[in-house]
């Protein structure tokens, strides 16, 4: 395994990063970290060997597993794993289970004039048939992991003769011998007591045992939004030809599901839908079939909804509003997946997406669903969750930065246009926020000189204000003053080494100034974090350029 570069390693620092993006852009895009290799357990035979017992302990699953970590979580003297895993449920509880009683000793460390956890402590056990056992006190236990503090030893047909502690520095005790009450149990081990105290046996939770398996994949999910996003504008084309917007063209709360004529699965959603639609009017749900068909295969579209009797909002939606679709689906989900067909989005009547359904949908559940659409913050936080908790952190907040990320990417200035609005009516801004949004909307008016003026502003506010930085660079790129742009996008790509839109524009600034060569830097990143990105600029290039 490779291992981080050191500071002074600086030339290997780059290359380390990217390599760190390439993974996470692997893994976004739906592909496994280790393969879906199947946990290994080993079994220590006491001769200086292990054998394999992957199979009989139940562990080899096929789970890309990232940490496991050791607890006693019902108490009954044998330690359990909690297991992380990446492409399989995020946690994993395996109970160590036996038809006889455990008989082991279990010891809780508490330091006086060492640190209060007496990490770096380590307990000696010696057992009546000669063995002695030792552990120490960690902090941290293996990768992201952090195992239980206590410290837990397996008897056996032995039983404990001594027990012996040596406290880490600064400790005045030293190598401290504790003397047991009992066998077997939970003890308390506090440096300088010399005593072992019993601990009391505490009410545990009660884990449902069930066998582990592997789930099945499935195309089909339904995704509740904890934090709600804007619906962007939405450009398709009415049946009859017409130009609208499904934004504005349509009142909501309204379902939109993107379907195809050659798509199996759709047709038996829409038949669905369609038997279902007096039950859907009268819950006051709009739906808006949008089929994403295009020009050669739109007359076997309009010949299923006529053959259907399509009783409610149809449409074919355009390029531009499939991306738009697909960007804010992959920003919300963080997966470089592109849409299926049929996906679904829910949109409540803020005009805010609430739900997303990939694959056909389940009508209940989109009923369901339509009737808690003004639940409290607090009730739609729940049902993004699959199991209920007690919650520590305060109320999510839509990422809007990251959606006007992934919208930029792909140069969607409707939705971005849209977006700055929304982000201005509902937050509270700081004046060099609320002048990078002006500069925006000035841009998009075609008002290039004023744009630039604010967006240099907001920046003279606050020096590191990467989106102003990108802004700012861009406009004056757009109105020739490649020259002053190039520091700007510079100064942009120090503050994120992986902005998308910097690197594409420095490395077409660079050229417009007759310095390609150094437009490679910009084009070996861009081939790690965005391919797309990376292909487009090379086509550029060589069209204007010749490079």
């Amino acid at each position: 395994m490779s291992l981080s570069p050191t500071p002074a390693q600086r030339s290997s620092r780059a290359s380390y990063e990217l390599g760190w993006v390439a993974i996470h852009r692997m893994l976004r895009e739906g592909h496994s970290w280790s393969g879906r290799e199947e946990n290994c357990a080993f079994l220590n035979t006491r001769d200086g060997r292990f054998v394999t017992a992957s199979g009989p302990s139940g562990l080899d699953l096929p789970d890309d597993t990232r940490a496991v970590a050791r607890v006693d979580w019902n108490l009954d003297g044998r330690s359990d794993l909690v297991i992380f895993g990446r492409n399989s449920p995020r946690l994993r509880v395996f109970l160590q289970q036996g038809a006889e009683s455990a008989r082991t000793l279990e010891f809780l460390l508490r330091g006086r004039t060492c640190n209060r956890d007496a990490i770096g402590a380590r307990v000696e056990v010696e057992l009546s048939d000669g063995r002695t056992l030792v552990q120490g006190v960690r902090a941290g236990e293996g990768y992201l992991a952090q195992s239980s503090k206590w410290i837990h030893f397996g008897l056996g047909a032995a039983r404990a003769v001594r027990v012996r502690v040596r406290w880490p520095k600064p400790s005045n005790a030293g190598l401290e011998e504790f003397r047991l009450a009992q066998e077997r149990g939970r003890f308390t081990l506090e440096e300088g007591v010399g005593v072992a105290l019993p601990i009391a046996p505490l009410a545990v939770a009660t884990l449902p045992v069930a066998a582990a398996k592997t789930a099945t994949p499935s195309d089909v999910a339904r995704i509740s939004l904890a934090a709600r996003v804007p619906l962007p504008p939405l450009p398709i084309l009415t049946p009859d030809g017409e130009a609208a917007d499904v934004k504005t063209g349509i009142e909501p709360p309204l379902l939109v599901t993107l379907w195809a004529s050659w798509c199996a699965p759709c047709t038996a959603e829409l038949k669905h839908l369609a038997a279902r639609a007096d039950e859907l009017a009268a819950a006051g749900l709009n739906v808006l079939a949008l089929s994403v068909d295009e020009t050669g295969t739109r007359p076997a579209a309009l010949e299923l909804l006529t053959r259907l009797d399509w009783p409610m909002h149809a449409g074919f939606a355009s390029v531009e509003a499939l991306e738009t679709l697909d960007a804010l689906q992959g920003s919300v989900l963080d997966r470089r997946r592109r849409t299926p067909v049929p996906t679904s989005f829910l949109v409540d009547r803020a005009r805010r997406v609430a739900v997303i359904y990939k694959g056909p949908v389940d009508i209940a559940a989109v009923l369901a669903d339509h009737a808690r659409l003004e639940a409290r913050p607090e009730e739609q936080r729940e049902r993004a969750t699959p199991f209920r908790g007690r919650w520590i952190a305060p109320l999510p907040e839509a990422d809007l930065a990251a959606l006007e990320t992934a919208y930029v990417e792909r140069g969607l200035a409707l939705a971005l246009d849209d977006l700055a609005s929304a982000r201005i009516v509902s937050q509270e801004r700081t004046r060099a926020a609320l002048l990078n949004d002006m500069g925006k909307v000035r841009a998009g008016q075609g008002k290039l000189e004023e744009a630039a003026a604010s967006f240099l502003e907001a920046l003279a506010l606050e020096p590191r204000f990467l989106e102003a930085h990108v802004n700012a660079a861009y406009a004056l790129h757009q109105l020739g003053h490649i020259a002053d742009a190039v520091p700007l996008y510079e100064s942009a790509l120090r503050l994120d080494s992986r902005n998308v839109s910097a690197l594409f524009n420095l490395a077409l600034a660079r050229c417009s100034l007759g310095r390609c060569e150094l437009a490679a830097g910009e084009l070996a990143v861009l081939d790690v974090v965005d391919p797309r990105a990376a292909a487009d600029l090379r086509r550029q290039l060589q069209e204007y350029f010749g490079r």
